[in-house]
Parts: structure tokens; sequence; C-alpha cells
């Protein structure tokens, strides 16, 4: 199967400091790709290397066989790609409604009143978004990044700030979007919202790949509990 992203021997530098280190990656098409590590294993940095936040001093980002290293990051976007940060960005003068139809900018999307009872916002459609709770901006950042059905979704930290019960749900509903042909590269450390829902985790750690393979693979390696306990 061809890959959808693939990096290859990535790598970014600070002045003397290499914060993302020859790291190689490739996510098939269908996957929910989890990118997971310590507290300055690099994940934010690679994030923003395949986002087009940042350009890598070497190495190569391929979307669907096609180099993107040098594209931005709305270039990117319009080739099919969906982004959530960490922090909600919605626009809070906005109507969640009016939000949603910003953002939609293909004619193959998701219905609206489907994602609206998907992230239990259809009672809340007319309100303004800054009215929302956290966890529902949370969930209507998700909404936005995925309304227009990109074939590749980019979640950072998406259950950040939520309950035990809103991050099931979130789980619930990122295996449900991708039921419909959306693959995810999620950057996290919920490991509750992990075991949920990916199906192959990437375990980076002093910025370098230390392990991948399937949550079970990857849980029960020593060397993943030993640099989470900060052994190594």
């Amino acid at each position: 199967m061809a890959s959808i992203l693939e990096t290859n021997s990535v790598t970014k530098k600070f002045g003397g400091f290499t914060a993302v280190d020859n790291v190689s990656l490739s996510v098939n098409p269908g996957e929910v790709r989890f990118i997971i590590g310590p507290n300055g294993a690099g994940k934010s940095t690679f994030f923003k290397l395949v986002i087009g936040f940042h350009t890598p001093n070497s190495g190569s980002i391929k979307y669907k066989d096609q180099n993107i290293e040098k594209l931005k990051l709305h270039e990117r976007i319009n080739l099919g790609m969906g982004v959530k940060f960490q922090a909600p960005s919605v626009f809070s003068e906005l109507t969640v409604l009016e939000n949603l139809s910003l953002a939609n900018n293909r004619n193959n999307s998701l219905n609206v009143n489907d994602l609206l009872n998907d992230f239990d916002l259809i009672s809340e459609k007319n309100n303004l978004a800054g009215d929302l709770s956290h966890g529902k901006k949370q969930w209507l950042d998700i909404a936005l990044s995925t309304i227009s059905k990109p074939d590749l979704v980019f979640l950072d930290e998406p259950t950040a700030g939520l309950s035990v019960d809103e991050t099931k749900i979130t789980g619930e509903i990122v295996k449900n979007l991708n039921k419909q042909g959306i693959t995810f590269i999620v950057v996290g450390h919920d490991m509750d919202f992990v075991k949920q829902t990916a199906t192959k985790v990437s375990v980076l750690h002093l910025g370098k790949m230390f392990i991948e393979g399937s949550i079970e693979k990857v849980l029960s390696d020593k060397g993943v509990n030993d640099i989470y306990l900060g052994l190594s």
C-alpha cells in the first residue's frame, strides 16, 4: 500500500541543538497514527515540520508522493490536509454554524448536521463559539479540521484539558471519522486515549525514532517504559 505521508531522514536543528534527528516515518491511508514520547522528545517540532511551520535542515516530506517540505501550511491544506492545533483556534465572535460554514472549502464535505450531532453541538449551533465550554471548543476545532473531509488530518493534543468522559467521546468521534475515510496523525500523551484510538504508534525520544508498532508492542517494550519513567 502506498503511504499517504512519508518523511525520510528529516532533521531540524536550532543553532547547535538537534530537535528532530534523522526521523523517517511512513503512514498508510486509513491509519490513526499516534506520535508519542516524553517531554522534549521532539514531538512538537516534528508536528510543525510536517504541517509547514518549520522547514527541515535536511530530509524530505512527501504527501501522496509529492514533496511538500517547502510548501507553506495553507498550500498543504489545499492539497487535502487538515490541522488542529493544541489550543482551540475557533472564531470566537462567530456562531458554531458560521465557523463550520467558513471551514467548509470542498465539495466532497461531511454533512454539517451529522457533525453537529456527533460532536454534541446541535443545540448550540447558533451560539457564539467563544461561549462554548473548553471541551466543546476542542470538539468544534476537530470538526473544523475535518468538515471538508481532508484525506489526512493532524491533531495536536486534541484531549488537552478534557475530562475523562470527554476524552472517551473524542476517541469515539475520531474512530468514526476514520471509518469515513480520514487518516489521522495524532500527537498526544494521554495513554488511555492512545489505547482507545490508535491503530499504530510511533515513539520519539531525544529527537529520534525510538520504536514503532501496535499499541500492544509499544507499551510492552521495556525501553518505552524506561524513557517514560525517566530511566534512560
